[in-house]
């Protein structure tokens, strides 16, 4: 319970709590002008100081840890049972909290951690944590935490009073699952586990997602993989084999480019004989050609064409033919020659093409049945391209199958942790009934038609949801938040751990003043009724003094009163702009 918020500084407005409503009342004063406003005279403040003096976050140049507030230092006075400390945080000296125990009260249990000393803020969520909470030192990483369920009783800021189970916009899912189930008695490490295995399938996910742009070039299935590394085995086999069965010859090489240079001259015989073909065939036909007779005698045209020669031209004619005669003679002579020595020649190019050939032949066996150095390094090359693209495709195979294997165990997991989780809830049905009970009633104290809290809890986990008639319009939604929060003060033990809730004005921005008032008085009801206490800030003129039970003084319950009329009169006691 908070008792006491006071500061180092005199100008400070220092606030006394006790058991039941706690309100600190903002006035308009006679003497304030339209300009001013009571925005700003420390409502919300108030409750940044309980929430700073209880380790809340925090960070230079935010919140209560400015320029202008450089050298102050605030004290919260508080109990925890029969308990009572003091916790004072400096605004420069904010990563250490100074606490100190009343005497007074009943010795420390054995073993407590609390007592005169200075902690980090770590430390102090730790041992606030077991004593207003009591969490474990052994919470999983997806468990509650002591700032995140302190946030449900202590709302700050305009975010946290948007929706019932979430105490911020940006509060993960997880998060609200297990807090709330938490606080309601539920058996939350089933909301834990759901996260962890909704995060150990997201890295699944993750995970195929890299396998499939490592296996680009291919499908990355498993079925794809399996075909491809049925065929790189059948590679490798086939290559190894031809390793194995490989003959290196000392002299492959030299063996090798003599058979080259026998290829090149048989070709080179080849084409000479293919010339020296087309040569005698001419030399035939020309031989053909002398030998034929002319057809028709020069003298006899002439006799016939009445042309009568002198013995001169006769004797000239005659030696003509002779000489004629004689070049024909002396040609077929040439060609019969060169006919000859062509035959010769090229009878010769084909004996020395057939013993070429067999020497070739003889080169080709030897490198048919051995290889080269170079050669077998190639064949070890390929031989370790293809392991290794099949080492690779067995990897990336068993990696597949992990995953598949983790996604088949994490949806087992899953059924089997729903199964868990539902015998728990049955299990609990009496403590969640009773947290349903509860809200039922805070909300039918503030409408006619009674409010419900729905837990449902499915595939993903515990789901929460408030419904009051005419939800949706701006009031009742804060409304919810009020009845839920007030539901959890209800819900926690008496007499242990937190035993307060605070709100800022803003929970009844909206809100109809007959709700406002019948808030108001329910929650003064309830807190009172269980030694607790609601704590809230309120606008003077949002007061429905109309509206209250006529039993009901609201002035009574009035701890602080903030006025505009001039700075003295806020909870710093003096102005800045921020």
């Amino acid at each position: 319970m908070i008792h006491r918020v006071t500061a180092n500084r005199a100008s400070f407005r220092a606030v006394d709590f006790g058991v039941g409503l706690n309100v600190v009342l903002a006035d308009r004063t006679l003497a304030s002008t339209d300009k001013d406003t009571r925005n700003g005279l420390g409502k919300s403040t108030l409750i940044d100081i309980i929430d700073f003096c209880l380790g809340a976050r925090a960070r230079q140049g935010e919140g209560l840890v400015i320029d202008e507030l450089a050298g102050w230092e605030f004290t919260l006075d508080f109990s925890i049972g029969q308990e009572r400390f003091t916790a004072t945080r400096a605004v420069n000296g904010w990563r250490k909290i100074k606490v100190a125990r009343d005497e007074s009260t009943t010795a420390l249990p054995s073993g407590t951690l609390f007592g005169d000393a200075v902690y980090s803020p770590a430390e102090w969520h730790r041992l606030l944590g077991k004593r207003l909470f009591g969490l474990d030192d052994d919470t999983p990483e997806f468990g509650p935490s002591y700032r995140g369920l302190l946030s449900y009783f202590v709302r700050r800021g305009g975010a946290a009073y948007l929706e019932p189970f979430h105490h911020h916009p940006k509060q993960p899912t997880w998060s609200r699952q297990v807090s709330v189930a938490y606080m309601l008695g539920l058996y939350w490490k089933t909301a834990s586990q759901w996260h962890v295995l909704k995060e150990n399938k997201k890295s699944v996910k993750q995970r195929e997602r890299a396998a499939v742009a490592e296996n680009r070039n291919r499908n990355g299935t498993v079925g794809a993989l399996e075909a491809s590394k049925v065929v790189l085995e059948g590679r490798l086999t086939a290559e190894l084999s031809a390793l194995d069965n490989f003959k290196v010859h000392p002299q492959y090489t030299s063996i090798q480019q003599e058979a080259d240079q026998l290829t090149a001259l048989l070709h080179e015989l080849a084409n000479a004989n293919v010339k020296d073909q087309m040569l005698l065939r001419r030399y035939r036909e020309s031989v053909d050609y002398e030998e034929k007779p002319p057809s028709v005698s020069v003298a006899r045209l002439y006799k016939e064409a009445g042309v009568v020669f002198s013995d001169t031209v006769r004797r000239t004619l005659a030696e003509t033919k002779r000489f004629r005669e004689q070049i024909i003679a002396n040609r077929r002579a040439f060609l019969a020659t060169e006919i000859n020595r062509i035959e010769r020649q090229t009878a010769d190019r084909d004996r020395e093409i057939r013993v070429l050939t067999d020497r070739r032949a003889e080169h080709l066996a030897i490198l048919r049945t051995h290889g080269a150095l170079e050669e077998m390094t190639r064949l070890q090359e390929r031989v370790v391209r293809i392991r290794e693209e099949l080492e690779g495709v067995t990897a990336s195979l068993d990696r597949r199958r992990t995953l598949e294997s983790e996604k088949h165990d994490i949806e087992t997991q899953k059924i089997e942790l729903g199964q868990v989780a539902q015998r728990a809830h049955e299990e609990r049905r009496a403590v969640w009934s009773r947290a349903i009970a509860l809200f039922n009633e805070n909300s039918h104290a503030l409408y006619e038609a009674p409010g419900e809290l729905i837990i449902d809890l499915g595939n993903n986990g515990f789901a929460y949801k408030v419904d009051i008639d005419k939800s949706g319009s701006d009031g009742v939604d804060k409304m919810k938040i009020f009845c839920f929060d007030l539901m959890l003060l209800q819900s926690r033990p008496e007499h242990e751990g937190v035993d307060f809730l605070i709100h800022d004005s803003t929970i009844f921005d909206g809100v109809d003043s007959r709700q406002r008032a019948r808030a108001l008085e329910r929650a003064s009801a309830v807190s009172s009724a269980l030694g607790k206490q609601y704590i809230c800030t309120f606008n003077s003129d949002m007061v429905p003094h109309d509206d209250f039970s006529r039993d009901f003084d609201f002035n009574r319950h009035v701890r602080l009163h903030l006025t505009d009329g001039d700075p003295t009169g806020s909870l710093l006691g003096f102005s800045f702009n921020r």
